[in-house]
């Protein structure tokens, strides 16, 4: 009896604990759901451990820092440290293939850059540029970065504390393997295509700072009103603008280039117009909420009343395109099965060749008759035989030639 209750407290306590289990994931769909219905996106890299450069020791403290504010922000962050020109260039792809229109996407780069013949360049950290040609295959151009972030009808943010001074810049001006290149100190200016905000630590040409702290100058001015309410975005990086130049006794100066339109970007939205804007989207987490938990009933079935009664409450849902997708395959008669021939049990005659038909000229020639009785040809009928004849029958030809017709 003690095992018996020893077992139904157990069976208790793992119930509790996937009930806890459920509501935690139920939780985390519910934030996933509503950080997608917000449409705010941000890709954040840091780089510090160069493999071929000095380490920057901010460059990944920064990127951090910046991402903790997005996400608390409400932006749903991709955070990514110490990249390779491979991760790099796959974790622009994976962000960009994710952006729809409308979207506010968002691009924080902390570490090495440099522009080369006019065109800006990030630099990962495993990039060895010994030669202007390593730019290509190693570099990651900027230009692809913001074609990448920017889709029909967004709104797209670039924050590059990237003018920060690196060997590569000597390295590569002293090259003299190749072609001549015009390497630069910091970035060369961007033109910001329509809804695109760039803003740089410095003005183009300059270099900014690591910085002795925990953060750039840069990194520290923007986390300082980032979260300030309801303030564009352009005032606000006037303000990281004066702080930035203070700090440096006037040396980095941030510079922008802005095409945004009204009703322009604000990384934090007025307090009681987002309080609002929360309340009038609990209905809609609430039924998403109920789509989801819905579907998590029938995804495993075959029935196909089951996904017709989701498409009935949920005719919009999250799951909607599968649901249908799923009826289209239930709908679907199976292909029957081919038959497999019969095995016979009787045994087959074997085919017997015909015989061949004697020779002509040694078949001797009935006596010709002159016969016109009625009847048939090979009764001797003249008439018949020529009709027969004339229908292609041989066998009536050859009795026309024996009776002499």
């Amino acid at each position: 009896m003690f095992c018996v209750f020893l077992l139904l407290a157990l069976a208790g306590l793992w119930g509790q604990a996937n009930g806890q289990q459920t509501i935690a994931e139920d939780l985390a769909a519910r934030q996933t759901m509503a950080i997608r219905s917000a449409g705010r996106f941000a890709l954040v890299i840091g780089n510090s451990d160069y493999q071929h450069a000095p380490s920057l020791p901010n460059g990944k403290k920064d990127a951090a820092a910046i991402a903790r504010a997005l996400q608390n922000l409400g932006f749903g962050v991709s955070l990514i440290l110490n990249v390779s020109h491979e991760a790099m260039r796959e974790a622009i792809e994976r962000f960009s293939r994710g952006l729809r229109p409308g979207y506010v996407s968002l691009f924080y780069y902390a570490g090495h850059g440099l522009q080369a013949n006019g065109t800006n360049y990030l630099i990962p950290v495993d990039a060895a540029l010994n030669r202007p040609s390593d730019l290509a295959i190693e570099g990651q151009r900027l230009d692809d970065v913001i074609d990448a972030i920017t889709v029909e009808n967004n709104t797209a943010i670039l924050l590059l504390d990237a003018c920060r001074n690196n060997p590569f810049t000597q390295t590569l001006s002293l090259s003299k393997k190749s072609r001549a290149i015009n390497v630069g100190l910091g970035l060369a200016p961007v033109d910001a295509g329509r809804g695109v905000y760039i803003g740089f630590a410095t003005q183009p040409g300059n270099v900014a700072l690591d910085g002795d702290g925990d953060h750039s100058p840069f990194a520290a001015a923007l986390l300082k009103h980032i979260a300030t309410s309801e303030i564009d975005i352009e005032i606000l990086m006037r303000r990281v603008r004066a702080d930035v130049m203070e700090a440096t006794e006037q040396q980095q100066v941030p510079w922008s280039n802005s095409s945004l339109i009204e009703p322009g970007f604000a990384f934090r939205p007025d307090p009681e117009k987002e309080k609002s804007a929360i309340q009038n989207s609990k209905p809609a987490m609430e039924s998403n909420a109920a789509d989801l938990e819905f579907w998590r009933s029938i995804k495993d079935t075959s029935d196909i009343k089951m996904f017709r009664a989701y498409l009935a409450a949920f005719p919009a849902g999250t799951f909607s395109e599968i649901a249908k997708d799923r009826i289209s395959k239930l709908k679907k008669p199976k292909a029957p099965r081919a038959k497999a021939p019969p095995t016979s049990t009787k045994k087959t005659k074997p085919v017997v060749a015909p015989a061949l038909a004697p020779n002509r000229s040694s078949v001797s020639k009935p006596p010709t008759t002159t016969t016109t009785s009625e009847g048939r040809c090979r009764d001797g009928n003249i008439t018949r035989c020529r009709q027969n004849c004339s229908e292609g029958r041989r066998g009536a030809c050859r009795m026309l030639r024996k009776l002499g017709g």
